[in-house]
């Protein structure tokens, strides 16, 4: 049927058609939460009728984990995945460049030669992936999407990966430069928004807050946990990733303070670069502090069904550079949520403000213990906060819900257009 020959209706349906790249480090069946994310995403706008690629890499993530090889090329439920051999970067900066510039050369080849109508990459790589996938899109037409789950170089000079200032500036003027040229760039949160806008030229970037919806998981949650659980405590569950921008030192100096109380636990459920040190400082201090190591999503689900609070918490600062996903997971559970970030970010304010949370400032862990203690004489706080958790998730975090908006956010006309 010619293009003459359709009606109104048809004609619209056909030009939403599209075809798109999207394009990550990580892809599943790979650990990352973005991986399993990415996954849901671009099968939804392939169930929408959109013809989709994703470039990606052989699962790596998690250095001495036995990885098992996929396909460089694979048909996975409708989605063509290209997976490229990257070795793993952790702790390797040199490694990790020549990673991004590997994808990088990939994706600009593949854009060349295949003319997607509109490629989408996340920040990982940081700012040499935006960069890449900002020059593939200039160089064929396409429409840019770049999805910032955290802002970089901002991420990296709080982490001290980007301390030098001429590294950093150069940095953050190659990422502007693929901000410009986003259709849009799609934050977390309003504070992130704000960091966008306060960099030079950002008043004029177009910009779209959308959260992400809870980890999926690929098995049903389980009736029963692997690992002992004592109801009869006040239990609060960090799980995720045991890292540098979580603060959890904090943790450690609380539960110190509250060695005497044996009706309180914490119990910390996750791998990181910081783990060891933490783990270190709790045996020493005989605090009572548990680490689980890394769980299935539907294990850590469980756990938070039981748990009576999911600790999220960021170092001073970064809640402007990165919201924590594991929120949504935790809401999805009916969780309550106790908060060590700033009271003025969007997090804290919404806690606050829903009552399904408790916040206190990052690094007081005077008033940590404080809220732990008064929450365990008071647990029967715990099941208005668990309804109000629920609720908070069904009415901004389901995956139903924020698929939709991908799925509108994909084919809404370009700003340039709309001049």
């Amino acid at each position: 049927m010619s293009s003459v020959d359709m009606t109104g209706a048809e004609h619209d349906q056909e030009k939403k058609r599209l075809r798109v790249l999207a394009v990550h480090r990580y892809y599943w069946p790979d650990t990352p939460p973005y991986a399993a994310m990415l996954r849901r995403i671009v099968e939804h706008w392939r169930d929408e009728g959109h013809e989709v690629d994703v470039l990606s890499s052989q699962p790596s993530y998690k250095a001495g984990f036995k990885h098992e090889r996929c396909p460089r090329h694979e048909g996975l439920n409708g989605v063509a995945v290209e997976r490229l051999s990257l070795p793993n970067e952790t702790g390797r900066p040199l490694v990790r460049i020549f990673n991004a510039l590997r994808l990088g050369s990939v994706l600009l080849w593949k854009a060349i030669t295949r003319r997607y109508d509109v490629i989408m990459i996340s920040t990982a790589p940081p700012v040499l992936g935006g960069a890449a996938a900002a020059l593939a899109a200039r160089l064929t037409g396409a429409r840019f999407i770049y999805h910032c789950m955290d802002i970089h170089p901002e991420v990296g000079r709080v982490s001290g990966e980007f301390r030098n200032p001429a590294v950093f500036t150069v940095l953050r003027a190659l990422d502007n430069w693929s901000c410009r040229r986003a259709d849009p760039v799609v934050v977390l949160s309003r504070d992130m928004e704000a960091t966008f806008r306060e960099r030079p030229g950002g008043a004029g970037l177009a910009i779209s807050v959308l959260n992400n919806f809870s980890l999926p998981s690929e098995r049903e949650t389980p009736n029963e946990l692997p690992f002992e659980w004592h109801p009869e405590r006040l239990t609060v569950l960090f799980a995720g990733n045991i890292g540098r921008f979580q603060g959890l030192d904090t943790v450690i100096e609380a539960m110190e303070r509250l060695k005497g109380r044996e009706d309180i636990e914490f119990v910390l459920m996750g791998e990181g670069v910081a783990k060891a040190a933490l783990e270190e400082k709790a045996n020493a201090l005989e605090v009572r502090v548990r680490f689980l190591g890394h769980q299935p999503v539907e294990v850590a689900k469980a756990a938070m069904q039981r748990a009576d609070m999911g600790f999220v918490s960021l170092t001073p600062g970064m809640y402007r550079y990165a919201y924590p996903s594991k929120t949504m997971t935790y809401l999805e559970q009916g969780c309550p949520l106790l908060v060590m970030v700033e009271p003025e970010s969007e997090l804290a304010k919404d806690v606050s403000d829903r009552e399904y949370g408790l916040c206190v400032q990052p690094g007081d862990a005077e008033a940590l213990a404080n809220q732990l203690s008064g929450l365990a004489g008071n647990r029967h706080l715990l099941p208005g906060m668990r309804l109000a958790a629920a609720r908070k998730f069904e009415q901004a975090f389901s995956e139903d819900l924020v698929l939709e908006k991908w799925g509108e956010l994909l084919v809404r006309p370009r700003e340039e257009d709309l001049n």
